[in-house]
């Protein structure tokens, strides 16, 4: 058994495209925090800090990004429509997943 089933169990479905997606969005998170703090923090040491961790969650973002457009799990150039189209194609397979359990 691999480590991610036993940290999530055998009915998940992890594949890359979904760690890569978990990954974007703890650097989302994690970035708008460091931002957050680096505002609002009194000294500049504490500033300096923040902002070298800031730069290095966006450098993480970037690569993580980068790979996914790469892999085509993004399509960030695709028509406005297509996007849409590809997102409901998406959801529909993941509600239709989630049914047959």
């Amino acid at each position: 058994m691999s480590i991610v089933s036993n940290i999530v169990g055998d009915k998940t479905v992890m594949n890359d495209q979904t760690i890569a997606n978990e990954m974007l969005i703890g650097a989302k998170t994690s970035a708008t925090m460091y931002l957050n703090a680096a505002l609002e923090c009194a000294t500049p040491e504490l500033k300096s800090m923040y902002s070298s961790n800031l730069n290095q969650i966006l450098s993480g973002h970037s690569a993580a990004t980068e790979l996914a457009v790469t892999r085509k799990w993004y399509r960030p150039y695709e028509k406005p429509e297509q996007q849409l189209a590809d997102a409901y194609k998406q959801s529909v397979s993941v509600v239709e997943l989630a049914g047959s359990r």
